[in-house]
C-alpha cells in the first residue's frame, strides 16, 4: 500500500498538473488552430531564456556541479544517440538518422523543467536549466549533423547554435551571479514576470505540437526507439552517475531528465534535413504519451 500510496501522490501532485495543461493545449490547438510556429517563437526568444536567466542568476550552485552536469548530459545525449543508430542496424540511412536523432533528443524543456520544479523546487530547476541548455546545444549543432545523415556543413550548424538564446541567457546569468552583479528591481521585475511564462507556455505548446503528431509507424521499431529512450537513458544516467561519484539532488536530476521523452524539436530537425518526420513525429508522440506513466516510476524510485 506504501508503493501506491506513493504512487498515486506523484501522479496527483506532479504529473497530473503537468498532463492537464498539456491536454488543455491540445484543446485549444484542435479547436481554435492555434499558431504553434509564433507561440514556440516567443517561448524561445523571450521566456525560455528570462527563465534560465533567472535560474542561473539566483542560484547557490558551484561551478564544479554546473560543470559536471553538463558533462553528464553530453554523456548522455551522445550515448543514446550511438544505442539509437546501433539498434536500428538495417534500416535505410534517412530512418536510421531518425530513430538516433529521437534517442539522443529528449524533452528537457517543455517537460522537464516543468516535472523538475514541481517535484524538487528551484533547486531542482536550476539543475535541470543546466542539463537543458547542454542538450539544446547538442541538438542544434550535433542533431544538425545526426538529421542530416553528416551532410550538414559545419557553418550550418555553428549558425543554428548561435541562434539559440537559452545558451546566452545561461551564460549572462552564470556569469552575473559569479561576480555578484545586482541588476536593478524593474529589470528584474521585467524578467520575473516573463520568466513566469515560461513553463505553462512550454506546456501548452508541447500540447499544441502533439494535437499534430501522427500516430503510426511499424511497432517494432517504436517499441524500440521508446526503450531507449525511456528505459536505456535511466539507466545510463545510473551507471554515469555512479562511475562520476555523483549523489543527492544531482543525481535524482540528472537520472530525471535522463527520462523524458523524446523532445519537440525532433521534428523540427527531421522536417527541416529529410530524416523520416512522419516516423519522428510518430515516436514523439509515443513516448510522450508512455512517459506519462514511466516518468511517473521513475520519481518513485527517486523518492
Amino acid at each position: 500500500m506504501a508503493i501506491l500510496d506513493t504512487l498515486v501522490l506523484i501522479l496527483g501532485q506532479t504529473i497530473l498538473p503537468i498532463s492537464l495543461v498539456v491536454l488543455v493545449g491540445l484543446i485549444l490547438a484542435r479547436r481554435l488552430a492555434l499558431n504553434t510556429q509564433t507561440i514556440g517563437r516567443v517561448t524561445f526568444y523571450l521566456f525560455s531564456p528570462a527563465l534560465i536567466f533567472r535560474g542561473l542568476y539566483q542560484t547557490d550552485l558551484d561551478y564544479s556541479t554546473v560543470g559536471r552536469t553538463a558533462l553528464l548530459a553530453a554523456l548522455l545525449f551522445v550515448v543514446s544517440g550511438l544505442l539509437g543508430w546501433l539498434s536500428s542496424a538495417g534500416e535505410e540511412r534517412r530512418r536510421r538518422a531518425a530513430i538516433a536523432l529521437t534517442s539522443a533528443l529528449s524533452n528537457n524543456g517543455n517537460m522537464g523543467l516543468s516535472v523538475s520544479l514541481f517535484a524538487f523546487g528551484e533547486p531542482g530547476l536550476a539543475l535541470a536549466m543546466i542539463y537543458f541548455v547542454t542538450t539544446a546545444f547538442l541538438g542544434n549543432t550535433v542533431g544538425v549533423f545526426v538529421a542530416s545523415s553528416g551532410k550538414a556543413k559545419p557553418l550550418e550548424a555553428l549558425r543554428r547554435t548561435a541562434q539559440v538564446p537559452m545558451l546566452y541567457g545561461a551564460i549572462l546569468g552564470l556569469l552575473l551571479g559569479y561576480f555578484q552583479v545586482e541588476l536593478p528591481l524593474g529589470l528584474m521585475r521585467s524578467v520575473d514576470t516573463l520568466a513566469g511564462a515560461a513553463v505553462p507556455t512550454l506546456l501548452v505548446l508541447l500540447g499544441a505540437q502533439l494535437s499534430q503528431a501522427p500516430i503510426q509507424g511499424r511497432q517494432l521499431v517504436l517499441a524500440r526507439t521508446s526503450f531507449i529512450r525511456l528505459a536505456g537513458g535511466p539507466i545510463l544516467a545510473v551507471l554515469f552517475c555512479l562511475l562520476f561519484g555523483v549523489s543527492g539532488l544531482e543525481r535524482t536530476i540528472v537520472i530525471l531528465q535522463s527520462a523524458m521523452p523524446t523532445a519537440v524539436s525532433a521534428t523540427v530537425l527531421a522536417t527541416e534535413y529529410d530524416a523520416a518526420p512522419n516516423l519522428v513525429a510518430t515516436i514523439v508522440a509515443t513516448t510522450t504519451v508512455v512517459s506519462l506513466v514511466s516518468v511517473s516510476g521513475v520519481l518513485w524510485m527517486l523518492s
